[in-house]
C-alpha cells in the first residue's frame, strides 16, 4: 500500500507535476448511482413533538433577540468610545486653537491700544500746544489793544491839555474879555446853494 502511494505521489522527471490522488473510503461522487439496497428507499424525517418544537422555537427566538441586543449594545459602546476619542482629540485641538487665537487677539488688542494711546497722547500734546499758542496770541492781542487804548487816552489827555490852555478861567477872564472886545467877530452871514458865503454889507462901506 505504501509502495503504491509512493508511486502515485512520485513526480515524473519532466513535464508538469501530476496531482496527488488519494483514495477516499466510503465516499462517492454525486455522479455515482445509489446502492442497490437503497434504490427504493424514501427518506422520511423523524417526527417532531409540537410542544417541544414550540419551546425550542421560542428559546431560539429569545436567544437570537438577546444576542442581537448584546451585539447592538457592544457596537454602540465601541462607536461611542471611538466618537469620544475623536471628539476628545478634536476638542483638545479646538481648545488649543482657541487659546492660540485668544493670545493672538490679546496681543493685537494690546498693540492697538498702545498705538491708540500714543496717538491720543500726541493729539493731546498738539491740542495743548495749539491752546498755548492761542492763549499767547490772545494775550498779545489784548496787550496790543491795551497799548492802543492807553495811547488813545494819552492823546486825548494831551489834546485836552492843549485845549485847556484856551479855557477861560478866573485868572485870564479880563484878558479874554479885552481880547474879544478888540477883535469882534460877525457871525451874521449865510451860505448860498452854490456854497458861497454871503456877508452883509455895511452902510459905511
Amino acid at each position: 500500500m505504501l509502495r503504491a502511494l509512493s508511486r502515485l505521489g512520485a513526480r515524473p522527471q519532466c513535464g508538469p507535476p501530476a496531482p496527488l490522488l488519494l483514495p477516499a473510503r466510503g465516499r462517492k461522487t454525486r455522479h455515482d448511482p445509489p446502492a442497490k439496497s437503497k434504490v427504493g428507499r424514501v427518506a422520511t424525517p423523524p417526527t417532531v413533538d409540537p410542544a417541544e418544537f414550540f419551546v425550542l422555537s421560542e428559546r431560539y427566538r429569545q436567544y437570537r433577540q438577546t444576542v442581537r441586543a448584546l451585539r447592538l449594545q457592544f457596537v454602540s459602546e465601541v462607536r461611542r468610545k471611538v466618537y469620544e476619542a475623536r471628539a476628545g482629540v478634536l476638542a483638545e485641538r479646538k481648545a488649543l486653537e482657541d487659546a492660540a487665537e485668544h493670545r493672538e487677539l490679546m496681543a493685537w488688542n494690546q498693540a492697538e491700544n498702545r498705538r491708540l494711546q500714543e496717538l491720543r497722547i500726541e493729539r493731546l500734546r498738539r491740542e495743548a500746544r495749539e491752546q498755548e499758542q492761542r492763549q499767547a496770541e490772545e494775550k498779545a492781542r489784548q496787550a496790543r489793544e491795551t497799548e492802543a487804548w492807553v495811547q488813545l487816552k494819552e492823546r486825548e489827555v494831551l489834546q485836552l491839555q492843549e485845549e485847556a490852555k484856551n479855557f477861560i478861567t478866573r485868572e485870564n477872564l479880563e484878558a479874554r474879555v479885552e481880547e474879544a472886545l478888540d477883535s469882534p467877530k460877525n457871525y451874521n452871514w449865510a451860505v448860498t446853494r452854490e456854497g458861497l458865503v454871503v456877508r452883509p454889507q455895511h452902510k459905511g462901506s
